[in-house]
């Protein structure tokens, strides 16, 4: 059962919120129907900016969010001004950073925007690279557009965030790896001007290392 807590919009005085969030959690495609055919909107956004589309996505239902793109709800929907101290204002950067690989394909696959930012001024590449997500990383990198030297506005790409973020284990290795294969530049600085390699170098994390000195022109 959803609790307030983890349910955006539950508690919300936006009735129209919450009465299509509430259809779309029951999975509810007839009231859903009579509301388009009431000429009302399915995208709507709770008081912080975040749509159905990101709510039932954040709730891990995915019959729900099928429902929605069938009815053709706009994946990309939020509300800009509500939504600017959200972290992740749509469900596919929401879905990246928390490496929920069914959701991201469903996105995709209904033309989800690889390129609409998050609070950091991310991709949903650098935090799903930073949060050890291999196989979300690769989804992404395989599967989308997604911009794999974009920098955020910390000056870090989602390789710089690879090596800086994290201990410089197995996994990361295997992320950064598959970063560089996919055309990561390691010559992308943060914004002292210090390269991946010199941060992996001061860290002591000799196999990623390796990895970047083999990958330096």
């Amino acid at each position: 059962m959803l609790s307030r807590e983890n349910s955006p919009g539950l508690g919300s005085a936006d009735a129209d919120f919450n009465e299509v969030l509430k259809a779309a959690l029951a999975v509810d495609k007839q009231q859903l129907q009579q509301r388009l055919q009431q000429g009302k909107s399915i995208d709507v956004v709770d008081e912080h900016g975040r749509s159905v589309v990101l709510a039932v996505t954040m709730n891990s239902r995915m019959g729900s969010l099928q429902l929605l793109i069938e009815l053709g709800a706009d994946v990309d929907y939020y509300d800009e001004a509500l939504s600017s101290e959200i972290i992740d204002p749509t469900a596919f950067l929401y879905a990246g950073a928390h490496g929920m690989n069914e959701a991201l394909m469903l996105l995709m696959e209904a033309g989800a925007k690889p390129h609409i930012y998050n609070y950091y001024g991310g991709t949903a590449l650098i935090p799903a690279a930073e949060k050890g997500h291999i196989d979300t990383v690769k989804l992404l990198l395989e599967k989308s557009s997604v911009d794999i030297n974009h920098v955020n506005r910390m000056g870090w790409t989602a390789l710089m965030e690879a090596v800086i973020l994290n201990d410089g284990g197995t996994l990361h290795q295997q992320i950064i790896k598959l970063l560089l294969e996919h055309g990561a530049d390691p010559a992308i600085t943060d914004k002292d001007g210090i390269s991946p390699l010199e941060h992996a170098k001061e860290r002591g994390y000799s196999a990623i290392v390796t990895l970047l000195e083999n990958h330096v022109s």
